[in-house]
């Protein structure tokens, strides 16, 4: 196979001013032909200027670029411009002129010309040899297929411990290092330990030879292959999992937002742990960010290279072979162009051959009809038409057994449909002169055995849930993708629009075929709830309730599902009417069903529906109604699916959270986590809600760093997979919010909770529950800033909106009117802090926010009022009563709050 890449091939940019050039690659400067001895930084200051002549560069601009991160003297710049103007001599020094106050701009015409040329090896290294600057360290050999001989394998001169080294040699390569070294700090500090990349332990930007240092992140794939006996001797279940676990690697770096682009074998790491293989990916040199915003978020320097922006001469892939077709015109790289190249790695995986190409007939190659589609897929020319995402090529292959089963039962399926097809066909063709016997046989018929009846019954009911198929299919097809208005914002909106208008054909296409029509709404309505778009999914509940009563089945179980899964969508919809009506639903489907509501998916779906209701209404009735659920679902022959089960084990955990039985319930959602990982795998959207939840639980115990540092990549996914107005991404904001708050970082925090606030607001109208939440956590927020008077006419605001949406006896009044009373003492409003704080049940807060210091901040805020009103002997009580309760909670933020207005009230001020 051809591995030409942009690492074995160098483009040299050559720059020309009249006589005078510049050569990139060589990184000197040459005035008619001879070359003029210059300073690195003067060329690097000439080569800023060049990549936007004719622009003016700000001072700014070119010390961030030139000498990034470092703190230098105020004459540096204009030295080096003073150096670059002596070095072109005075007929050109005016080429580079001077915007007063401003900066620099190189002034006319400039021309550049892009030469490929092989490279040679870079460095005179030998085997044996000590690392510049790291004399411990002993290079052992050159790694790599680009034949540069700039990335070395090193061991300890004492220990043998082993490390990668990757060196550069001028400024032009300093840069993808400095970008490289961003890439894997971002990955860490995103990602943890857990980060699919060798650790960068160290690196030298200082003096050449540039280099960075990695821990030993194991062979790559070629190598480990070799060592195996070659790649075809490996057992392909292995190399299926190594691909998965490769796919996954990446996927874990895209949810953060970074783009590999040069995926390749040599470029793939595998190394053995107790656990098991473990994927490394290496070389993120040509690697790119989707968004800068992440860089900023945990603080990491940008070295000025790793924007979404391109140059027109800067490569936009790394290996030739392993290029998505789009990037060799002016596409940007994207998430699928790095799908693109895994399609190929699992091509050459499935194939047990590194040299193989995706070349016309390559599917003979392949005997499973599964592994060409996911390679097929994943490998299309047409970005619209490739797999969407690493995480879902991850779960296609992690399922290929699953999937085998199920193709073999559909095709067995659809051969037993078939056979009874042409029987039923035969039938028909002798019914004329066979109903004469069938009328003398009526007698007998009508005295056949149950057992007979129930046989035939079964038998047709298995062709007309074909013909539902079928039915299905046809609505799918013309009626969903075959409608008009195919482009929207987005891939995900225009199929959720498709569905909305084709929806309106149901009940006339499916008049004669009422449950066919019952069923394609009830689909529709969960693909609405899913997305949040409740309006939309309580029409098409309505619709299917109502032709499935059309259709004789009312009480069928799809039909009972579909009514029981309207009361949870009312349950969770967080509107106050709403919510009381999922209460009566709640009765009158429980008198309906009788035993019916104690077994099977519809006991464990009314059990899910009455914890959902009892979450927000009473957290004893949640706890008894999940843990029922529970209990049903692990019952012999209930039929629930164990991702469903792990669904209501998870919500229990989280009503022992807002029980305040938090160091029960963290532990539990530890395990909870690793079996979706391991039913569903890392990406799944489920799995992100249960590690949304565990998030949530080491939020509730302090551990808020931990929170942050793994709370950035899942709000990523969340937002890429679920939307970022859907109600579990704002769930995460939420959490968020708290740990920021928590740690003082009220800015940060502020902005969680508007998040919160807009979406929610958006999705279930101001006036909902989790509108109203954001809202008065974004106003809490502020009050602790200088934008503390805007926070209290917020917190007034939202206080007012909930008396009138849920009443004073609601929770959460209770709550939003503690926190007001918080901004009017920030606002030293004491009068009426007091008032409302005397309105605050302390229970009610406490059951609703999981929190068991809630009496304390509450006696604390009282106290501080009382002092602000000078009745000191008061505030001294309630602070008595504060340190009393905190003392039983352990709470360090109250605690540190009680001894300053201890502190106070000891020193009299």
């Amino acid at each position: 196979m051809h591995s030409d890449s942009v690492s074995s091939r160098r483009r040299r940019r050559i720059w020309r001013i009249g006589d005078a050039e510049f050569d990139e690659a060589a990184w000197m400067l040459r005035i008619a032909g001879q070359t003029v001895p210059l300073e690195a930084k003067p060329l690097e200051v000439l080569h800023e200027l060049l990549l936007r002549a004719g622009e003016v560069v700000t001072k700014d601009e070119l010390l961030d670029a030139v000498w990034s991160g470092v703190t230098v003297v105020e004459g540096s710049l204009p030295t080096a411009i003073s150096k670059m103007r002596k070095a072109l001599g005075k007929s050109r020094e005016h080429v580079i002129e001077t915007v007063p106050r401003v900066g620099y701009r190189l002034v006319g015409p400039v021309a550049v010309e892009t030469v490929e040329t092989p490279l040679a090896p870079r460095f005179a290294f030998e085997p044996g040899d000590t690392v510049p600057g790291r004399a411990q360290w002993q290079l052992e050999r050159a790694l790599g297929d680009a034949g540069t001989a700039d990335v070395w394998s090193a061991k300890h001169i004492k220990t043998n411990e082993r490390r990668v080294f990757k060196f550069a040699d001028a400024p032009d390569r300093l840069r993808s290092l400095k970008r490289e070294a961003a890439l894997s700090r971002l990955m860490f500090a995103g990602l943890g330990p857990a980060a699919p990349a060798p650790a960068l332990l160290e690196w030298n930007f200082d003096a050449s030879p540039y280099f960075l240092e990695y821990a030993y992140g194991g062979h790559d794939l070629i190598a480990w292959a070799a060592e195996a006996g070659g790649l075809a001797a490996i057992p392909i279940e292995r190399r299926l999992a190594v691909a998965a676990m490769i796919a996954r690697a990446v996927a874990s770096v895209h949810d953060l937002g970074v783009l590999h682009k040069d995926l390749k074998p040599a470029n793939i790491l595998i190394a053995d742990s107790d656990g098991g293989p473990v994927v490394k990916l290496a070389d993120f040199g040509s690697g790119r960010l989707l968004d800068g915003a992440s860089l900023h978020a945990f603080r990491i320097t940008d070295p000025g290279s790793l924007d979404t922006a391109l140059g027109e001469n800067e490569p936009r892939s790394g290996t030739y072979a392993y290029q998505a077709p789009e990037l060799v015109g002016d596409a940007m790289p994207t998430v699928k162009s790095d799908v693109y190249a895994l399609g190929l790695i699992l091509f050459q995986l499935a194939s047990g051959d590194f040299a193989a190409a995706l070349a016309p007939g390559w599917e003979s190659k392949l005997a499973d009809p599964l592994l060409r589609e996911d390679i097929s897929l994943a490998s299309d020319g047409v970005p619209e038409r490739r797999i969407a995402s690493a995480s879902e090529l991850a779960d296609r292959i992690e399922r290929i057994d699953a999937r085998r089963a199920e193709a073999a039962l559909a095709a067995e399926q659809a051969q037993w449909l078939a056979e009874h097809k042409r029987i039923d066909e035969r039938r028909r063709a002798r019914l004329p002169w066979v109903r004469a016997a069938v009328a003398s046989m009526a007698i007998g018929l009508i005295a056949s055995s149950s057992l007979a009846v129930y046989a035939w019954t079964q038998r047709n009911h298995a062709i007309a849930a074909q013909g539902q198929a079928d039915a299905g299919y046809d609505f799918i097809a013309q009626d969903v993708l075959g409608s008009p208005d195919p482009a929207k914002s987005s891939a995900g909106e225009t199929v959720l629009e498709a569905i909305k208008r084709a929806s309106l054909s149901i009940d006339q296409r499916f008049a004669a075929s009422p449950a066919v029509a019952a069923r394609l709404h009830l689909s529709v309505a969960r693909a609405f709830a899913q997305r949040s778009d409740l309006d939309a999914a309580r029409g098409e509940f309505a619709k299917a309730d109502q032709w499935f009563v059309k259709a004789g089945e009312g009480d069928s179980e799809d039909a009972v599902l579909g009514r029981i899964e309207t009361i949870h969508l009312e349950a969770t919809s967080g509107q106050p009417d709403r919510l009381a009506e999922a209460g009566k639903m709640i009765e009158r489907e429980r008198k309906r069903l009788g035993e019916r509501a104690e077994r099977g998916k519809i006991g464990f779906s009314l059990a899910q529906s009455e914890g959902a209701y009892g979450y927000m209404t009473d957290l004893a009735v949640a706890e008894r109604a999940f843990g029922n659920a529970v209990k049903i679902g692990e019952a012999a022959g209930s039929g629930v699916a164990p991702a469903q089960l792990l669904k209501a084990r998870s919500s229990r955990v989280l009503t022992l959270m807002r029980l305040g039985r938090v160091a029960e319930a963290e532990p539990l959602a530890r395990a909870i986590v690793a079996e979706s990982v391991r039913l569903r795998g890392a990406q799944h959207p489920d799995t992100m809600v249960t590690r949304q939840h565990w998030l949530t639980s080491l939020s509730m115990l302090g551990r808020y760093k931990e929170v942050l540092d793994g709370s950035a990549p899942l709000i990523a996914a969340m937002q890429m997979q679920l939307g970022p107005a859907h109600r579990l991404t704002l769930a995460m904001h939420s959490t968020r919010f708290e740990s920021f708050s928590a740690l003082g970082r009220y800015d940060e925090a502020a902005r969680e909770a508007k998040s919160v606030w807009d979406g929610a607001a958006a999705q279930g109208g101001p006036a909902s529950h989790q509108a109203l939440v954001g809202q008065i956590d974004y106003a809490a927020s502020l009050c602790q800033t200088a934008r503390r008077a805007e926070g209290m006419a917020i917190a007034q605001k939202a206080l007012g909106s909930v008396r009138g949406a849920f009443g004073s006896a609601y929770p959460l009044t209770h709550a939003i009117a503690y926190y007001t009373a918080e901004c009017l003492i920030a606002n030293r409003r004491y009068p009426e802090a007091r008032e409302l704080l005397e309105s605050v049940d302390a229970k009610k807060v406490t059951e609703l926010t999981g929190q068991l210091n809630f009496s304390a901040m509450l006696h604390l805020a009282q106290a501080e009022s009382a002092l602000g009103m000078g009745d000191r002997k008061q505030a001294e009580g309630l602070l008595s009563a504060t340190l009393k309760d905190v003392g039983v909670s352990g709470d360090a933020q109250t605690t540190r709050r009680a001894q300053a207005l201890r502190r106070r009230l000891s020193t009299g001020k």
